[in-house]
């Protein structure tokens, strides 16, 4: 059996990235015939062959336990989190991995909370690197106006978890990540442009 290809969707908190995952999920199912699976750092949260034996139900459980560590020892849990994820999709035997995210998401936030970039990166080497990477970019200020609920981990733990505390914290966020769109040749989005028009960009790119 041949490896699936893998397509990452990423970009900051807010940016659009689930909406565009189940879309091209969607069109690549139904418009070119590929059994597609998609990988997120919840999947173990999801999965029913997982869910029943963790110490966690729900992400605001998570959430709780994130705030009281260290940004090496926070990437450290994702990663695994999201490595074991990426395994459960190979099992699935589909043809394409959607990759909400990424660990570059993660790698980001935990740069904003002060992570020492060099060890986040070399902890980062278990990954292996998608086939297409697509960037959805999206400043703090917009990605603000679209969340409705606010998370600890996506404001820096702030307390009130207020729109102008995501947007601080968020900043130097969307700055390692816009690094590492450069460094590793993204093909960048504007996700302020209409969701279906997004979509046509993707599938474009991925057809090309």
């Amino acid at each position: 059996m041949s490896d699936p290809q893998l397509i990452c969707v990423t970009g900051a908190d807010g940016a659009g990235k689930t909406t565009q995952i189940v879309r091209l999920a969607e069109r690549l199912e139904r418009g070119a015939g590929k059994k597609v699976a998609v990988v997120t750092v919840w999947d173990l949260l999801l999965d029913p062959e997982t869910q029943d034996l963790l110490a966690f139900e729900e992400p605001a459980q998570v959430d709780r336990y994130l705030s009281i560590l260290s940004p090496t020892s926070r990437a450290l849990f994702m990663f695994h989190c999201l490595l074991q994820a990426l395994e459960l999709g190979k099992r699935k035997g589909a043809d394409v991995l959607l990759l909400n995210s990424y660990w570059y998401k993660y790698y980001a936030t935990e740069v904003a909370h002060g992570g020492d970039v060099e060890v986040l990166r070399r902890l980062a080497t278990v990954f292996p690197p998608p086939d297409r990477t697509f960037y959805l970019r999206l400043s703090p200020e917009a990605a603000a106006e679209r969340k409705a609920v606010l998370s600890g981990y996506e404001t820096g733990f702030a307390k009130p978890r207020s729109k102008e505390a995501f947007v601080a914290f968020q900043r130097p966020a969307h700055d390692a990540l816009e690094a590492l769109a450069e460094e590793l040749d993204w093909t960048a989005v504007d996700a302020n442009l209409d969701q279906k028009e997004q979509t046509e960009l993707l599938l474009a790119a991925i057809d090309a």
